[in-house]
């Protein structure tokens, strides 16, 4: 528990600076990417203390994987796994799922193999939107340039533009081109 509270109260001593220093300055791309750094921080802390297997890897996903971490915003995070995993590693993930929420981080993660990645991003466009944005935070770099590579050959970038640019489009006509 003490772990807990350590880190519930760094976040909120450095979350406080962090938005105190954006008040007197209006930079709000600094904020941005302050809040990013000390969530990045955070994490990389965390990880190193739980007892998973050093074939895992912790990314960045979505706005967060962009750098830019707005307040209030979930912490979209992926646990890229190198194999389905077994009961015991699935117990842990959820451990480490629960403290990043114990200490007060509002976490979307999400627990995924490579495969999964390829499959998933094959069929959704918000997902390989998503993946598209990912950084590696900690763990395993070969993982994550398996991760890279695969996502490379599912996306299509002409196809990927088109999606995006008819999403656009619709997302416009359904509000009235405002």
């Amino acid at each position: 528990m003490a772990l807990v509270a350590g880190y519930r109260l760094r976040l909120q001593r450095e979350q406080t600076t962090i938005r105190d220093r954006y008040l007197a300055s209006g930079d709000a791309p600094r904020l941005l990417r302050e809040r990013c750094c000390l969530i990045d921080q955070v994490l990389c802390d965390l990880w190193q203390g739980l007892d998973l297997p050093s074939s895992l890897a912790l990314l960045a996903v979505g706005g967060y994987g962009r750098g830019e971490l707005f307040p209030a915003s979930d912490v979209d995070l992926l646990l890229l796994l190198p194999a389905t995993p077994d009961a015991v590693l699935i117990k842990k993930l959820e451990q480490a799922v629960t403290l990043f929420y114990d200490i007060g981080l509002e976490v979307a993660p999400s627990v995924r193999t490579v495969d999964e990645c390829s499959h998933e991003a094959a069929g959704d466009l918000t997902i390989q939107t998503a993946l598209l944005e990912a950084r590696l935070l900690t763990g395993s770099e070969e993982l994550f340039g398996e991760f890279a590579a695969e996502l490379e050959k599912v996306l299509d970038p002409h196809a990927f533009f088109e999606a995006k640019r008819s999403e656009q489009e619709e997302r416009h006509r359904r509000y009235d081109d405002t």
